[in-house]
């Protein structure tokens, strides 16, 4: 199977709301009950329409937890789709043991245990059971090649056992579901991740007992990847602001699973359903605005051939065809009402925060673009408006400090943000340590391979230019925005991916981004290819991202999958970052290391990284 979530989705569909053939369902029983859980409730909303669920005769929707309040419904089948969780197996039992139903098809988002099944077997007394059936989805899928892991314990800054069993869990279910047996790359210098991918190593291996990994990688004549990283290696990409479409309606506005909420109304962002939205979801601003008005033109070209004076030239065929037209056109209406609402509310959000010069510096000063006298000089004119908001000053101070490491114009930057004058409301006491120990925390450095700046562009930086000629038309190679000032940032990801799909033979352990990998292969994997297998060329590549992925990354993937055919990618997290949630989460890691000033002793800090590492 390909890597392609939209595809996993299609499948676990027909398993859990098509009929098998030759599945005695009487009439009077077709329709059916679907009993969820909170995890799978999620799992979905996201995927499936109410209207595909009504084609499918799902007339009522419960929770498992509810069963008490259930009503007696003999005459319904009914269809549960929970997580294997102590709380919702034991709500499954429960109602098992007094039915509200005809009959039940159970099927479980991940594995289940003997004693679980089991439990749920001595629970039946009545026999109403008549299928189970484990379904391996117990992580959200957000594009397709985007997911999310489905878990609500928060472990951004706790390194819990039950928490690290928890995730890899939902990781296995992703491989499972995408019928993939990979080699596991991670950094070695993330307790997290070492702890993370040792799991995941022994879940496989557990696994392969139960034959679940078996022939997974058969037809393949390279294993695939699942390469584990940290989002604090890369913060800068989630600080620097987005200009294409899905990135900025979440910077700007917010998405939560799928949905996004513009003047009190909540708005689906939605691939397969949404036609206009899959075109333009990684477009940049320019092109976004070019096609839309395209599409209003269509819109109005269409609905004016069904305009009464054209009606009442039609004959009777003609006119029945362009009548059947019309639920169509009302869609159509609707869904150019709801994007024209997104981009005014984008357009809004980019003019009251002065995005169009904080933009254009942001990537100046992380590309270095500029000389660094003539960047200070611009950023200082930005901290000296008090119209620019005190988060934006923020996140240019910490761009520039990773940029230039000069502790005495970070002085002078922070003065500017401490002066009401300046700056309203002034930055916090975090804001203020943030800004101090940004570098320290995460001792982060920029590669030159990492700019996708020319320096022969500087002179675009000195006169004004309409913002649609900024952007360059059916651009979708990665390589190719030197002339697009604000999209010449490209993230870290995209280095320690060109170097597994085409790997340096004398440097095979690091990377372009500089980034060290550890490679743990499992038996099963060791078995059908070789324990060299780790320093060979890829093909197919899941990518988590603990700590948060950015929607501009899963574009990246996007870009990098276009440019060659025979590479596969998908890309996941533990959240999905905008700026805002990344400093928030920046915010409980100065205050976490409050209590050990890092800049104070670095003999001592070195001692203590040593023993963090041990």
């Amino acid at each position: 199977m390909t890597l392609n979530l939209s595809k996993v989705s299609e499948t676990y569909f027909q398993k859990l709301f098509v009929p098998k053939r030759g599945t005695d369902i009487s009439a009077e029983a077709k329709s059916s009950v679907l009993v969820l859980d909170q995890f799978t409730t999620s799992i979905i909303s996201m995927c499936y329409t109410q209207t595909q669920l009504l084609q499918n005769n799902i007339i009522l929707i419960e929770l498992i937890d509810n069963t008490r309040s259930f009503n007696n419904m003999k005459h319904l089948n009914c269809v549960v789709y929970i997580k294997p969780t102590k709380e919702s197996i034991q709500s499954l039992v429960n109602e098992l043991s007094n039915p509200h139903f005809k009959s039940y098809q159970l099927f479980f988002n991940n594995t289940i245990n003997k004693s679980q099944l089991e439990r749920i077997a001595e629970a039946d007394e009545f026999e109403v059971i008549n299928q189970v059936v484990e379904l391996f989805q117990d992580y959200l899928i957000i594009n397709k090649n985007l997911f999310t892991t489905n878990n609500t314990i928060n472990t951004t800054n706790n390194i819990n056992n039950n928490a690290i069993i928890e995730e890899s869990n939902s990781l296995i279910s992703l491989l499972l579901s995408l019928k993939k047996c990979p080699i596991i790359k991670y950094e070695p210098n993330s307790i997290e991740l070492k702890r993370l991918s040792s799991e995941i190593l022994y879940n496989i291996n557990s696994n392969s007992n139960n034959n679940l990994f078996d022939d997974l990688n058969k037809g393949s004549d390279r294993p695939p990847v699942l390469l584990l990283l940290d989002r604090k290696s890369d913060p800068i990409t989630p600080l620097i602001s987005p200009w294409t479409y899905q990135s900025m309606i979440h910077e700007y506005i917010g998405i939560k699973k799928n949905i996004t909420e513009v003047s009190s109304e909540q708005l689906i962002l939605d691939e397969i359903q949404d036609k206009f939205f899959l075109e333009s979801m990684y477009l940049n601003y320019g092109d976004l605005t070019d096609k839309f008005q395209r599409y209003v033109e269509h819109y109005k070209k269409e609905t004016k051939q069904t305009s009464i004076e054209n009606l009442q030239t039609q004959n009777l065929n003609d006119l029945k065809k362009m009548l059947t037209k019309f639920p169509e056109f009302k869609k159509l209406s609707s869904n150019i009402l709801k994007h024209l609402n997104i981009i005014t509310e984008i357009d809004k959000e980019i003019t009251n925060q002065n995005m169009w010069d904080i933009g254009e510096l942001q990537q100046t000063i992380i590309c270095e673009l500029d000389n660094q006298q003539t960047i200070k000089t611009r950023l200082i004119d930005l901290l000296d408006n008090l119209k620019v908001s005190t988060i934006n000053k923020v996140k240019l101070v910490l761009l520039y400090s990773v940029r230039f490491h000069n502790t005495n114009d970070i002085s002078l930057f922070t003065a500017k943000l401490n002066d009401p004058s300046k700056t309203s409301p002034i930055i916090t006491v975090t804001q203020n340590s943030l800004i101090k120990k940004f570098n320290a925390l995460f001792n982060s450095k920029i590669t030159t391979s990492q700019i996708s700046g020319d320096n022969n562009n500087l002179g675009i930086f000195n006169k004004k230019i309409n913002f649609t000629s900024l952007f360059n038309n059916n651009n979708n190679n990665n390589n190719q925005r030197n002339d697009n000032v604000y999209l010449q940032y490209v993230p870290k990801l995209n280095d320690i991916l060109i170097d597994l799909i085409n790997p340096n033979q004398d440097n095979n352990h690091n990377n372009g981004a500089g980034i060290t990998l550890s490679t743990l292969v499992p038996d099963i994997v060791a078995n059908q290819y070789g324990r060299n297998v780790q320093h060979e060329p890829v093909q197919d590549i899941i990518i988590y991202i603990k700590g948060g992925v950015t929607y501009e990354e899963a574009r990246l993937i996007h870009e990098l999958s276009i440019s060659n055919k025979k590479i596969n990618l998908i890309i996941g997290g533990d959240s999905i970052l905008n700026s805002s949630s990344w400093l928030n989460n920046l915010y409980d890691l100065v205050n976490d290391s409050s209590t050990s000033d890092i800049t104070s002793d670095p003999a001592e800090e070195r001692r203590k990284q040593l023993r963090d590492l041990l």
